[in-house]
């Protein structure tokens, strides 16, 4: 069998040729080492990088590594705003299914950075606790350059790839990224409160990261037998599989196992959750696929949001003309839980931004990510608005009556001024 050949990560730039189409890993299998090799070294001109970048996770600005160097990026990330003003990085507002797609049938791949896991046996590597894109991208790239990190666990329940599919290696052993501290305050631990009353005992729950959700999920302390299906799972959904809340018992398919795209923690959590044979590690071919996701009886996608109009309609992107993040997995994952027999999409949101800013109820949202089709129910810590009423006044009632109180009175007036 044909074994990559070792380099050292500083090699990296040589490898590269002018006009190359790089494929870049993100979440928490990023290849640091190569990253910062070319970030420090430079590489040659007119590279053009591709990769998926969610904030909070992956602070590298690829277009910023060479001169004539560009991006395509799926995320406004803070990192990324001084290249996507001067146009170097271009913003694609796809979901993550389409994402994939196009990673897997379209993008031009010269070369593919990825980060593995070394296994017991010496002809394959894991992908550790990192899949969700690296599949599609294998699919495309010529040449694949990878760091095999002995601090990335081989997850049992996470895919081997062959030696001879790795052309170059570097061996390193550097932590994973770490998430931050999402500790829920008052308002956000409120909000998982009425988010839990439409959560039932043998739901199938799909959630993201951050201060919301680490809130939702703590508040479903008591209910019992959850299956978990995510594109990312975090230490707050740990904890409930070992209290025995998220089993997987009653999932119709991949019973007793929580399945997910990336695991993002800390480093003891990575090695935590790296060694459970409970928790399958899959592409977001399989964790954002419609066909699956229907699949999954009573599925629950609880999800945030920027901000939700008095339609339903959903905004997860923008403040104004200003773009802060992306499409992400929300709309596969509403649409997927409208698909699903007794499936329920959750949008929950704070009523406003922080403790004295602005309405996230307005008359209208600024960028449309989700239509109100697509969207079950809203929450704000003031309540619950079902939005599957088919009448759009009762609904857009509803809707301001979760608002904050201060802003309702405004709110009510606009609807009178002009009904939806």
């Amino acid at each position: 069998m044909v074994m990559p050949k070792l380099i050292a990560a500083s090699a990296l730039p040589d490898l590269l040729s002018e006009g190359a189409n790089v494929f870049i890993q993100g979440g928490s299998g990023e290849p640091t080492a190569l990253l910062t090799a070319l970030r420090e070294r430079g590489g040659p001109p007119n590279v053009s990088y591709v990769a998926v970048f969610p904030p909070g996770i992956n602070r590298w600005d690829p277009a910023a590594f060479a001169p004539q160097s560009t991006m395509t990026a799926f995320f406004a990330t803070p990192e990324l705003a001084e290249t996507v003003a001067r146009g170097a990085t271009r913003l694609l507002s796809l979901p993550y299914g389409e994402i994939y797609r196009h990673l897997y049938g379209q993008a031009p791949v010269d070369v593919a950075l990825i980060q593995v896991a070394p296994t017991s046996s010496r002809h394959e590597y894991s992908l550790g606790l990192s899949v969700d894109f690296v599949p599609a991208a294998l699919n495309r790239a010529r040449i694949v350059v990878a760091e095999i990190n002995r601090a990335m666990p081989a997850a049992p329940g996470s895919p081997t790839i062959p030696a001879s599919r790795i052309d170059f290696a570097v061996e390193v052993d550097h932590p994973l990224p770490e998430a931050p501290d999402d500790e829920p305050d008052t308002v956000s631990l409120r909000l998982a409160r009425q988010v839990a009353t439409l959560v039932r005992d043998g739901d199938t729950i799909q959630t993201g990261m951050g201060r919301i959700p680490s809130a939702v999920l703590a508040a479903l302390g008591e209910k019992n037998d959850l299956g978990f299906h995510s594109g990312l799972l975090t230490e707050p959904v740990l904890r409930l599989m070992e209290a025995g809340v998220i089993t997987g018992a009653r999932k119709p398919i991949d019973r007793g196992a929580a399945v997910t795209g990336i695991a993002f923690g800390s480093q003891g959590f990575y090695q935590a959750i790296g060694g459970r044979d409970d928790v399958l590690f899959r592409p977001v071919a399989y964790t954002h696929a419609p066909g699956v996701l229907r699949e999954l009886n009573r599925f629950v996608a609880i999800n945030s949001a920027i901000e939700v109009d008095l339609l339903g309609q959903i905004n997860s992107e923008a403040i104004g003309s200003r773009q802060i993040s992306g499409v992400g997995g929300l709309k596969d994952f509403t649409r997927g839980a409208r698909l699903a027999n007794g499936g329920r999409s959750i949008i929950a949101l704070t009523s406003r931004a922080g403790l004295h800013g602005a309405s996230r109820i307005v008359r209208r949202v600024s960028k449309v990510t989700c239509p109100a089709s697509d969207v079950d129910f809203v929450v704000t810590e003031h309540g619950v608005a079902d939005l599957r009423e088919p009448c759009a006044e009762a609904r857009a009632a509803a809707i301001i009556a979760i608002a904050a109180p201060e802003f309702r009175d405004d709110l009510a007036e606009s609807l009178r001024n002009a009904p939806p």
